[in-house]
């Protein structure tokens, strides 16, 4: 047989089990694509078929439409939650939240939904579905809301992450800050305990940190997985936590629901978790607000009942300095520092103003009035913004600093917002998280579950439009918030 014969036998061979192989790749399918399509993103068919194939199907939670914003057509959409749920009898664009939280069936108000749960009956019969539909659902929540992969939805936060004090549900609201939706609830309740009360949460590299004011305690918690990795008790009414620079040592003032004097706060050393020392001050009051001054290794401590700011050094962890000049009782509750250190930012709760002073000299050099009970403060990382929470103002005031001046340049509000209390931003400055009380029930959710109290809310502001981009429920009595730095 001739060269060129056998070149070509053998080129037709190669161009033949070529085609074949390129037919057999499009003939095989990658598993996870059949899987995907035919559970349409969610863990099992069984699921899909009741969320996708009831619910979606009927028209009610298609993806083109969906009522209150909220779809069951594929897994990713049904974790998104609501985004227009009705409030005040009109429908509000922003309003809505989670519906589905992964490990929390009780705390998932589409399990509310399809109980029957809810104090008012809708319009649309949810409870058609059989018990077993019912349980299949409740287990897939309980086993964590997997997809098609056995993803736990959010357990890998693509950004950042806000945790949220929920201080009469004993629990802490994890919400995902790409999604804006609650992706985890840490339930910090002990069997051994009748309250715990977790009152205010920070954030240090992989850790966060918890104060349960009425069981007396400091709790680590691991990020990853959100797991109890160690607890100090014997604090008394533990409140407010600020961590110095290197992560190794936290101070934790007193919390204000107290009904009792103390004179001094804890030195917590975090790396081996216990109770460092106390720092005692020369007169009995309320040491709450707190401020860290990292730079300088200054702690500033507001004492509100008696109109004091002590001043520490955080090195030496000795009291240096018991003065600023706090007239005409303002009950100074929350503190901010800015970013270069020379300016402390005080709530006067009870004056209504936001007090500028001189971190250096310790006078006060303005006073800007606000809304009734100004509470939390923060500042913008370019020192240019400050935001403070009012209360009874129920909204979020927006002072600018141009050059030695500081104004109030906006106020931003929302239906759901009721009681603003603790707030906090972004380290892209973009994002303000503010934690509404809700305490006498002014807020009334859209869909309210029986044996539930007044439920709180998130606000989400975008600080470009100085508009609240989104409110989100959480649960009884929101309190401390920290937004994780990254």
């Amino acid at each position: 047989m001739h060269s060129a014969t056998k070149r070509s036998l053998f080129l037709t061979f190669i161009s033949v089990t070529l085609i074949l192989a390129v037919s057999s790749c499009t003939l095989t399918e990658n598993p996870d694509e059949v899987l995907k399509k035919e559970n349409n993103y969610y863990e099992t068919k069984d699921v899909s078929n009741i969320l996708n194939g009831t619910c979606a199907a009927s028209g009610c939670h298609s993806e083109s439409n969906p009522i209150n914003g909220f779809s069951t057509e594929i897994q990713p959409q049904i974790m998104l939650g609501a985004s227009n749920r009705p409030l005040d009898g009109t429908y509000n664009s922003g309003y809505g939240g989670d519906d589905v939280i992964p490990y929390s069936v009780e705390k998932s108000l589409l399990m509310q939904f399809i109980n029957g749960n809810l104090v008012e009956k809708l319009s649309y019969d949810h409870t058609m579905l059989s018990k077993n539909q019912i349980s299949t659902i409740a287990n897939w929540i309980t086993d964590g809301a997997q997809d098609y992969k056995g993803d736990v939805p959010y357990s890998l936060a693509e950004s950042y992450r806000v945790y949220v004090c929920n201080q009469y549900s004993e629990d802490i609201s994890v919400i995902d800050g790409t999604n804006k939706v609650v992706s985890y609830l840490n339930d910090v309740s002990d069997p051994l305990t009748e309250f715990e009360t977790p009152y205010w949460v920070a954030e240090y590299g992989d850790y966060y940190y918890v104060t349960l004011s009425s069981a007396g305690q400091l709790v680590k918690y691991r990020k990853s997985d959100n797991s109890r990795v160690f607890s100090i008790s014997g604090l008394v009414e533990p409140g407010i936590i600020k961590i110095n620079s290197d992560g190794t040592k936290a101070y934790v003032s007193r919390a204000s629901t107290t009904e009792y004097t103390y004179s001094s706060i804890y030195v917590i050393n975090l790396t081996n978790m216990f109770i460092q020392k106390e720092i005692n001050f020369p007169m009995s009051g309320l040491p709450h607000g707190m401020a860290l001054d990292r730079q300088r290794g200054f702690l500033f401590v507001a004492d509100a009942l008696n109109n004091v700011i002590h001043v520490i050094n955080v090195f030496s962890d000795q009291l240096i300095d018991s003065r600023f000049d706090l007239v005409n009782n303002p009950y100074p509750l929350f503190l901010a520092i800015s970013p270069d250190g020379n300016y402390l930012y005080i709530t006067a709760n009870k004056t209504n103003q936001l007090l500028v002073a001189n971190a250096g000299s310790r006078a006060v050099i303005s006073k800007i009035n606000l809304l009734s009970k100004p509470m939390g403060v923060v500042v913008s990382n370019t020192g240019q913004k400050i935001y403070v929470a009012s209360s009874d103002g129920n909204a979020v005031e927006v002072i600018t600093k141009t050059g030695a001046y500081w104004d109030k340049t906006n106020t931003i509000t929302h239906p759901a917002f009721s009681m603003p209390f603790s707030i906090d931003i972004t380290s892209d400055d973009n994002y303000v998280y503010v934690t509404n009380q809700n305490l006498e029930g002014d807020f009334v959710p859209a869909y309210q579950v029986r044996g539930e109290g007044y439920i709180s809310t998130v606000g989400i502001i975008n600080t470009q439009t100085e508009t609240v981009e989104k409110v989100i429920e959480v649960e009884e009595n929101a309190g401390g918030i920290v937004v994780e730095k990254l």
